[in-house]
This record gives C-alpha cells, sequence and structure tokens, in this order.
C-alpha cells in the first residue's frame, strides 16, 4: 500500500478551520426582525465558549479584588 489514496479521508469541512465554519447553531425565532437569539445563533459555539470564559476570569478577578480591599480596609481600620 504505497500508493496514494486519491480519496480524501475526512469531508471537506473538517479541513477548514473553525472560525471559517459556517456550521452554527441557529435557533428558530418566531418574529421579524434581528433578535439577540438569532445574533448569538450566528456565532460559532466555540467563541461563545471564549466569551463565557472571559467573562468569567473578569468575574473571578473582581471577585478577588473585592475581598483583597476589604481585609487592606480590616487592617488600616485595625491600626487605628
Amino acid at each position: 500500500m504505497t500508493e496514494k489514496s486519491r480519496y480524501r479521508s475526512r469531508p471537506p469541512s473538517l479541513y477548514a478551520p473553525w472560525w471559517k465554519s459556517k456550521e452554527v447553531i441557529t435557533p428558530s425565532v418566531i418574529g421579524g426582525g434581528a433578535s439577540l437569539l438569532t445574533v448569538i445563533g450566528g456565532i460559532p459555539w466555540q467563541n461563545l465558549l471564549l466569551i463565557l470564559v472571559a467573562f468569567c476570569a473578569i468575574a473571578g478577578f473582581l471577585y478577588w479584588r473585592k475581598n483583597a480591599d476589604r481585609r487592606a480596609v480590616a487592617r488600616v481600620e485595625g491600626m487605628a
């Protein structure tokens, strides 16, 4: 089996990177006009996951800073 096969082992959609994929989850929305669900449905799920991770990281950072500031204020009030 030294000769190359003329057939692709994967369908063409798997050769394209995920950010160029046309396959997205599109919810069916009844009514006219663009809604938020239509906009979100047009975003590939990998990008939605990246956005979710970014929001979680920001929320975690803000929570950590709030607790650090609370401890610093308690220390300063304890000195007075």
